[in-house]
């Protein structure tokens, strides 16, 4: 059974012109779907979804498209192959008026976001990473992206020999810095 809309946001869709109110309704259908537990709230005037104290995900209709703001300037670049056809800014994705964003690409950004708030709610034991990770602390790589090339079972240079660029511009928490940084490695190998 859908879930009811507060008043006060279901103004805000219904001052959504259509088809836009329609997509930004069925991405709200669907970020419910993949976080049942997510409160609606309003934050900076639209239609917000917060779980454990943090906005995972918000909705806004455009004049030209429906944006989707995961409340985060680090989540999009993360995903540049899915997101390819999107335009975009840092922390919007631009979806057509009239074609919501596919749940399964919903699901990806939205667990993205919440893999970030666990680590600023201290939920996340940083002390595992710190004794995996001092190579890329020398390296200067950002916390981000130590913790994912720890989690992908990376800790020294040799073990980058099997992954390209593409690979692990996949893992979440590598963005273009980390990259330039490792490129070199990835060449020598």
């Amino acid at each position: 059974m859908p879930r009811k809309l507060p008043p006060e946001i279901k103004k805000i869709y219904e001052a959504a012109p259509l088809p836009h109110r329609t997509t930004m309704l069925a991405m709200r259908e669907s970020i419910l779907e993949i976080v049942p537990k997510a409160e609606e709230v309003i934050s900076y005037g639209m239609p917000a979804f917060k779980l454990n104290g943090k906005i995972v995900a918000g909705l806004l209709a455009n004049k030209n498209h429906v944006g989707f703001y995961p409340f985060s300037g680090s989540v999009l670049s993360n995903f540049k192959a899915d997101l390819a056809k999107f335009s975009q800014t840092k922390s919007a994705l631009h979806v057509p008026i009239d074609q919501p964003l596919k749940k399964s690409l919903l699901a990806k950004l939205i667990k993205a976001r919440i893999s970030q708030c666990a680590v600023s709610q201290g939920k996340v034991n940083l002390a595992r990473y710190e004794s995996l990770d001092g190579l890329w602390r020398e390296l200067k790589l950002a916390a981000p992206a130590r913790r994912a090339l720890v989690d992908a079972k990376i800790t020294k240079i040799s073990q980058l020999k099997t992954w390209t660029s593409e690979d692990l511009s996949e893992l979440h928490g590598i963005g273009k810095t980390a990259l330039k940084i490792l490129r070199p490695y990835l060449a020598k190998n």
